[in-house]
């Protein structure tokens, strides 16, 4: 009963989180054709030395890792972590926040369920909302890729799309917990909010980007996967599992805070 009025309350958006997905894969693959030559060009404009690297492999005379490479980032490096990342909020922040916000939370958690049941409900209906479309948006490139007479493997594409839904995983389960311990939805966007910029902010310096966690989620990550330079057992042993503990234990925490939240 939770699952089902949490997927009634967030359907709409989750939708129009796919379509989104989508409108932006579509003349990303169709301009292709036209993008690639003025690959190095754009190289010498970029500040960071991975992003020149980036560019560069685009603009490869290999067409099959010039195109592997802009869909790298296309597809995962920005178009999963901008619209995923702002899904995620989205979808998280009402959790909770917005039950405590409308003064619907006593009524909530006096239902005859536990309250790891609960929240466990409402966080498994917004992580397969979040997760489904990254894989259902990532297959439709390879028959889009089709119609510039481009290939991109099955496996590879479902590979980057796994390590990019558990990427944004993380952020729904720091979503969740910001949600309980949050008093609104403001609230809750603010603190994720915040976390997301000091992110992104020291990712684009070079001396400590290293420390952000966008590190595992870019073009250095999905470019070799989709070249199939990267295996399951390598990607998923030294950066895909870290992201499934961190999400695990942000709801570990979130479940030890819920159990003692009052309404």
């Amino acid at each position: 009963m939770i699952a089902r009025k949490t997927w009634r309350e967030i359907r709409v958006m989750a939708f129009g989180y796919t379509l989104i997905l989508e409108l932006l894969l579509i003349p990303a693959i169709l301009l292709w054709p036209t993008l690639r030559t003025e690959m190095d060009a754009l190289a010498r404009m970029m500040p960071i030395q991975s992003f020149r690297d980036m560019i560069l492999a685009i603009g490869s005379e290999d067409e099959s890792v010039g195109y592997s490479s802009y869909m790298a980032v296309q597809m995962f490096f920005k178009g999963t972590n901008i619209v995923g990342i702002a899904g995620a909020v989205l979808l998280g922040t009402a959790l909770i926040a917005r039950e405590r916000e409308n003064h619907t939370l006593e009524f909530l958690l006096a239902r005859p369920v536990s309250r790891t049941r609960i929240l466990l409900s409402k966080i498994s209906v917004v992580t397969v909302a979040l997760v489904v479309p990254i894989f259902l948006t990532s297959w439709t490139a390879i028959p889009l890729s089709w119609l510039i007479e481009e290939n991109l493997p099955f496996a590879e594409v479902t590979l980057a799309s796994f390590h990019a839904s558990m990427f944004i995983v993380l952020f729904a389960a720091l979503t969740c917990l910001c949600s309980v311990l949050a008093n609104s939805q403001a609230h809750t966007a603010f603190m994720v909010g915040g976390v997301v910029i000091f992110q992104v902010a020291i990712y684009f310096i070079q001396e400590i980007r290293v420390a952000s966690i966008f590190r595992v989620s870019d073009w250095e990550v999905y470019g070799p996967t989709l070249l199939g330079n990267e295996s399951f057992y390598s990607l998923f042993f030294e950066q895909t599992l870290w992201l499934i503990l961190g999400s695990i234990g942000l709801i570990g925490i979130a479940l030890l805070k819920f159990r003692r939240a009052t309404p």
